[in-house]
C-alpha cells in the first residue's frame, strides 16, 4: 500500500463517518500556511487540475476552499514557520530564505512532476504527483542545508509524497458518499505532468474564500 492509498482510507472513513477536518482561516501563529517554498503547475496543467478541482466541488458542496484553481495550485516544497499575517518583502527572513534558495538550486536542471491520479485525506481531496529523476530530492537536501536555523520549522521532517490539494474542506461534505465514489474512480486519473524550471518563495494570504498566494520571488532552476 503507497501513502496515498493510506491517506484515501483514512479520507473515506472520516468523510462517510462525518468526521472530515475543517479548515479555519489561520490566525498569527497557526501551525499552517507560514511562508513556504514551493512549485507550480504549468498554465495548461493548472488548468487540469482546477477543472478537476471544480468538479470535486460540486460534490463537496459550498464553503470549502478550491485551493486547486489555477492561480493558487501549487507543490509544496517546505513550509519554513508557523503563520504571519502580511509578511512584507522587507523582512529579514523572507531575504535570508532568498538567500538560502538561490544557494540551493545553483547547478540543479530542471525535473518533471507528474500528476497520476487523485485521492482522498481527512481534510482534502488531493492530486497525487511523482517526480522523475533525483534533483527533486536533491533539491530538498540542498534547501535544507542552505537554510541552517530558518529550517527549523520542518527539521527533522521529510516531505515523503508530492502532492496539491484540490479542495480543501472547510465546511459540511453535501455528499460524502458520492465525493468518496468520484474521488476513488480518478485514482488513476492522469492529468498531465509539468516542467519544473523555477522555485518560487511566497507567503499565503486570506481573501474570504480560500488562500491565496503573494509571491517574493522565483528562482530559476539552472
Amino acid at each position: 500500500m503507497t501513502l496515498f492509498d493510506d491517506l484515501y482510507e483514512k479520507g473515506r472513513t472520516a468523510v462517510l463517518a462525518g468526521q472530515h477536518y475543517t479548515e479555519t482561516p489561520p490566525v498569527d501563529g497557526g501551525p499552517a500556511w507560514g511562508l513556504s517554498v514551493v512549485v507550480r503547475p504549468s498554465p495548461t496543467l493548472a488548468a487540469r487540475m482546477a477543472a478537476v478541482a471544480a468538479e470535486a466541488l460540486t460534490l463537496a458542496g459550498p464553503g470549502h476552499w478550491p485551493t486547486g484553481n489555477a492561480h493558487s495550485s501549487h507543490f509544496t516544497l517546505r513550509c519554513l514557520e508557523t503563520y504571519r499575517t502580511g509578511v512584507p518583502a522587507s523582512d529579514p527572513m523572507v531575504g535570508r530564505v532568498g538567500d538560502a534558495l538561490r544557494k540551493a538550486v545553483v547547478g540543479l536542471r530542471p525535473f518533471r512532476l507528474e500528476v497520476t491520479g487523485l485521492t482522498l485525506t481527512p481534510g482534502s481531496v488531493m492530486a497525487c504527483a511523482e517526480a522523475d529523476g533525483d534533483t527533486a530530492e536533491l533539491l530538498k537536501d540542498r534547501l535544507g542545508e542552505a537554510l541552517g536555523a530558518d529550517g527549523h520549522y520542518e527539521a527533522g521532517f521529510r516531505r515523503a509524497i508530492w502532492y496539491a490539494n484540490l479542495v480543501h474542506f472547510a465546511a459540511p461534505i453535501a455528499e460524502p458518499a458520492c465525493l468518496v465514489d468520484w474521488v476513488g474512480e480518478r485514482r488513476r486519473l492522469h492529468l498531465g505532468e509539468v516542467l519544473i524550471t523555477e522555485v518560487e518563495l511566497l507567503r499565503w494570504d486570506d481573501d474570504g474564500s480560500q488562500m491565496v498566494p503573494a509571491v517574493f520571488e522565483a528562482v530559476p532552476l539552472s
